[in-house]
């Protein structure tokens, strides 16, 4: 299997840093971003549910991120992130 690139547009990147200074640079949202860079790396179809046309969810506790594909690139572009819970 193929691995597609992970990349976060510039406002998920700054979404990011704010959830993890407001938790406190929390190791879980460390290890959810990871986790959610590898399993869309690995198979973004799987580990993912379809949110609206174009975009898909995938949730890693305390992390949601919804992105979108581009299998023509084998790209993954994370759109946003935010907190489901901690």
């Amino acid at each position: 299997m193929t691995k597609r690139t992970v990349v976060r547009v510039a406002s998920a990147k700054r979404e990011l840093g704010e959830i993890w200074f407001a938790c406190g640079r929390s190791p879980k949202v460390n290890k959810a971003s990871h986790q959610i860079d590898r399993d869309l790396r690995d198979d973004a179809i799987q580990h993912s549910n379809p949110l609206a046309e174009g975009l898909r969810v995938i949730e890693r506790p305390p992390l949601r991120a919804v992105f979108e594909l581009n299998d023509a690139d084998m790209l993954v572009r994370v759109l946003s992130l935010a907190v489901v819970r901690m």
